[in-house]
C-alpha cells in the first residue's frame, strides 16, 4: 500500500496475507455492527447494497509515486480505533511515530473494495470476506 505521509514524502507498507486477513476481518466487522438491527430489512443485503453505493461513488485519484529509494515498512501490526461513523488504521513507522489512516465509513467501503480487488489479483484465499460483500459485486445482486 502506498501512501504519502503528511510532510509530502512517499512510503510504502507492504501488508502480508495474514496481516491483511486480520484487517478485513476487523473492518467488515466493524461495518457490521456500524448498524442498527432491524427486522424489516436483511441485515446483509443492506450492508451488500451500502458496499455498492460507495464503489460506485469512487472517484480516481491521483496514485502515490514512489521510487526505489522510498521508505518501505513491514508492519508486524496495526492498531485500529473505530467510531460509529469512521475508522483508522495506525500503523507503526518504527521511529516511535504512527503513521494514520483516517477513513469515514464511505471511505473505508471504497477501501475495502480495493483490497477485495488485491486479494483476488493476488490469488489469496477470499473466505475471509463476508458473503454480503461478494454480494456487492458487480453483476452479483
Amino acid at each position: 500500500m502506498s501512501a504519502m505521509l503528511n510532510e509530502g514524502e512517499p512510503v510504502v507498507f507492504w501488508l502480508t496475507q495474514r496481516l491483511s486477513c486480520l484487517l478485513v476481518r476487523a473492518l467488515t466487522g466493524h461495518l457490521e455492527r456500524s448498524l442498527s438491527q432491524t427486522e424489516l430489512i436483511d441485515l446483509g443485503l443492506l450492508l451488500s447494497c451500502r458496499q455498492r453505493d460507495a464503489e460506485w461513488q469512487q472517484e480516481s485519484s491521483e496514485p502515490v509515486n514512489f521510487k526505489a529509494a522510498s521508505f518501505q515498512i513491514l508492519p508486524e501490526k496495526v492498531d485500529m480505533s473505530c467510531s460509529d461513523d469512521s475508522a483508522a488504521l495506525l500503523f507503526p513507522m518504527g521511529n516511535g511515530e504512527d503513521a494514520m489512516l483516517q477513513m469515514s465509513l464511505q471511505e473505508l467501503r471504497q477501501w475495502l473494495a480495493i483490497m477485495h480487488r488485491q486479494f483476488k489479483s493476488a490469488g489469496w484465499p477470499m473466505g475471509v470476506w463476508p458473503g454480503w460483500f461478494s454480494l456487492a459485486e458487480p453483476g452479483r445482486n
